[in-house]
């Protein structure tokens, strides 16, 4: 299979072009920076120099493509949510996004399927009582949402007819150097981790390499089609996964970060922290995938 990606340097994306190497397929890399994807990549993809924000993908690109599989975007907890910041994180999904399917229209080459990018944000601030299954009603009335809402709507309203699609729904990712616990590990290894706010907001996570591989099923296999939350059925509220983070580092978990200390760290990015849903995934079980890590301790007992 030849497969187009983007975002493949990042947390996600480079163990996926991995895993899909190993699988015999070949893989054809979109990035502003060839010279630092290959160093970070190897040499057996194919590299394209695309600069998504400024131009639609070059025709090229597409030749003999059968899945394209949509990883671009800011980092969301890259920095505080200045206008600038916010605006390189909407952006960078948005208008990257439909730059890309442009592309592939003005290229008249045809494509299998696409597989994109979304998250659990989408669904906005839950009860840690209330269920989120991918049918759930979705909450556009703070930033990270309306990312989410208008980032689906690209492909939505611009994907042409007869392509099969997929959107990944991603909650917290956990994996070693990178993601949620490249940040959380220090403090708590220093004895400084505890819970925040109020420690009920529900966290949906999933491990890094169940994640690679429900990317891995939507492109390989073509009953997935739609929406899909990419999460573990495990979730936890925050008050559960401190405990059992510093259980599995051995360390304590009594020094609390209150919701107004969150807040005045870090601003509006705070909600990342603060906010959460307990999302069900209901279409990944239904699709027959089989997570790997379905229980917090025995994630990250194999991370640490």
């Amino acid at each position: 299979m030849n497969i187009l990606i983007t975002g493949a340097s990042g947390f996600v994306g480079s163990g996926l072009v991995e895993k899909l190497i190993k699988r015999k397929n070949k893989v054809r890399v979109l990035t502003r920076n060839v010279p630092r994807a290959a160093l970070s990549l190897g040499d057996k993809p194919e590299y394209i120099k695309w600069d998504p924000s400024k131009e639609i993908t070059p025709a090229r690109a597409f030749k003999d493509i059968d899945v394209i599989v949509n990883l671009m975007g800011e980092n969301i907890a890259a920095g505080r949510w200045s206008e600038k910041q916010k605006r390189k994180i909407y952006d960078s999904r948005i208008i990257g996004t439909k730059n890309l399917i442009n592309g592939l229209i003005e290229s008249g080459e045809k494509i299998d399927a696409f597989v994109s990018t979304s998250a659990i944000g989408i669904y906005g601030n839950r009860s840690e009582a209330e269920p989120v299954n991918e049918d759930a009603d979705i909450n556009s009335s703070d930033f990270l949402s309306k990312v989410c809402v208008d980032w689906e709507k690209v492909v939505h309203d611009n994907l042409p007819e007869g392509i099969r699609s997929c959107i990944l729904r991603v909650g917290v990712v956990l994996g070693k150097d990178g993601g949620a616990l490249e940040k959380m590990e220090l403090p708590f290894k220093m004895g400084a981790g505890g819970v925040v706010g109020s420690g009920k907001q529900v966290m949906s996570w999933i491990h890094l390499d169940d994640l690679r591989n429900l990317y891995i099923d939507a492109i390989e296999k073509d009953h997935y089609k739609g929406i899909i939350n990419a999460v573990s059925p495990s979730a936890v509220t925050n008050k559960v996964f401190t405990k059992c983070l510093g259980k599995v580092l051995k360390r304590p978990t009594f020094i609390p970060l209150p919701s107004f200390a969150a807040e005045a760290a870090f601003g509006e990015m705070s909600t990342i922290l603060l906010d959460g849903q307990k999302v069900i995934p209901e279409k990944a079980l239904e699709f027959g995938f089989d997570f790997k890590y379905n229980t917090l301790e025995k994630a990250l007992e194999a991370i640490f």
